[in-house]
């Protein structure tokens, strides 16, 4: 985005006048270059870092930051995963071509049909996010008699430093599990012969400007996950996302780089402190992707 010696203001080089004639206005305007520059370097980032303490990661964009077919096929194209929370997030998806095991549904109000369509179409993973879903996903699962890769949704009690409506993992928040009862969630996951407990998943807020946070979550999820551990393999940890961007001159958001090496450092010490193997990682920034290059047109009357 620019704005030129004229005042005329352009998208990677395009006049927003030119688009605001052809297509109208509202009009919201991603440039897919500066997109998949960022894809790219997320991955890259989150890849790299997780390689550094013996591990791998899994990168999933999360789609609620923008979601469209086209940009699901850009991410198939990129090979990254997706992350979608709706019926309709998943059907755009698939609709991309991109593989289903590559994809993982989330959120907290899941539809018994979100989820047994889920499953039907072979989603790698679903996040359950509350004590009633472990048994629709299992009901799901069983009526098709497939076994569904689940992970659990816990709520580490983490006051990230943002806005308070981007805040999600306060004690009071309606998303996911409480760590107190994580163990007997995840038990009651592990009696269903249809649900395979991949691991613990983590989402703290959005727009989060300091590795405070997320460093202190890992803290507390790597601990349960050792616990959790003791009886039975855990193969892996989700991070979650949240990296804040820049989008005003004062904003002072870190690197993905810097977010990366914080967490997997975090990650590689916790882990020697309770005396576990590093799991496989698993990260799902959105915003830190598709942020920055998306811009709403509007005409002021």
């Amino acid at each position: 985005f620019a704005r030129q010696a004229n005042g005329e203001c352009t998208i990677a080089g395009v006049s927003v006048r030119e688009l605001a004639a052809e297509f109208g206005t509202p009009l919201y305007v991603i440039d897919e270059d500066d997109f998949r520059q960022r894809a790219i370097a997320v991955k890259n980032a989150l890849e790299g870092a997780a390689k550094s303490i013996g591990t791998s990661a899994k990168v999933y964009y999360a789609s609620k930051a923008f979601m469209s077919v086209e940009i699901a096929a850009w991410i198939k194209e990129l090979e990254l995963n997706i992350d979608v929370s709706s019926g309709g997030e998943l059907a755009a998806a698939l609709a991309s071509g991109i593989s289903a095991d590559r994809i993982g549904l989330h959120g907290n109000n899941k539809s018994t049909r979100e989820i047994a369509r889920a499953i039907s179409a072979g989603v790698g993973a679903i996040v359950i996010d509350s004590e009633i879903e472990i048994e629709r996903v299992a009901a799901a699962a069983a009526a098709q008699d497939k076994i569904q890769n689940v992970r659990l949704r816990v709520n580490t009690g983490v006051h990230a430093n943002t806005h308070d409506f981007l805040a999600t993992a306060r004690e009071d928040q309606k998303f996911g599990i409480s760590i107190a009862d994580a163990p007997d969630m995840v038990a009651k996951i592990r009696s269903h012969r249809h649900l395979n407990f991949l691991g613990l998943h983590s989402h703290i807020g959005s727009q989060i400007h300091s590795r405070e946070g997320f460093v202190e979550a890992v803290r507390r999820l790597v601990k349960l996950h050792a616990d959790l551990s003791v009886n039975s393999e855990v193969p892996e940890l989700n991070l979650g996302g949240g990296f804040g961007i820049n989008y005003k001159p004062a904003d002072e958001a870190l690197s993905i780089h810097e977010f990366a090496e914080a967490l997997a450092a975090a990650v590689k010490v916790e882990c020697e402190r309770n005396s576990i193997a590093v799991p496989k990682l698993a990260f799902e920034p959105g915003r830190y992707i598709a942020g920055n290059p998306g811009v709403t047109l509007y005409t002021v009357g």
